[in-house]
């Protein structure tokens, strides 16, 4: 019994949101942003879950800027794949790269992205939303 409490002591604190926002019944909590210095690339890690019904997603014009104002790159091959499909309350883990990092930045001004999403059932019926998170801490390793 307390192994188990510890295991979800431990993914509650895994899954803990550092920003979240609800868009058009999609909840978006961003979990993880970390920086590798030796590669140059940060990655940001976040959690994006169907509120009312299951649905495909569409995620695109990804971008993010340092406190300088230097927009940086995304990098495909080493991201999630920006087409998820989601499950009714089910989180859905997505990591977005980002590379050429310049002279690592404690943080990341503005993160933002263009959602576009489907329900299921209807898939010519859509919503689309503008994304935006502010003043990201990045943890360099």
């Amino acid at each position: 019994m307390v192994s188990e409490n510890d295991y979800l002591k431990k993914i509650v604190e895994i899954n803990k949101a550092i920003l979240e926002t609800e868009k058009d019944n999609s909840s978006f909590k961003i979990t993880k942003v970390t920086g590798n210095k030796a590669e140059k690339t940060i990655s940001i890690t976040f959690l994006v879950e169907a509120k009312d019904e299951n649905k495909k997603m569409t995620i695109g014009d990804i971008s993010i800027f340092d406190i300088e104002g230097v927009e940086y790159e995304i990098d495909l091959y080493k991201s999630s794949r920006p087409y998820p499909e989601l499950a009714f309350n089910t989180p859905i883990k997505l990591t977005f790269s980002f590379k050429n990092i310049e002279n690592e930045p404690l943080f990341i001004k503005f993160f933002r992205f263009k959602e576009t999403s489907q329900p299921i059932r209807n898939l010519f019926e859509d919503t689309k939303s503008n994304l935006e998170f502010k003043d990201l801490k990045v943890n360099w390793n």
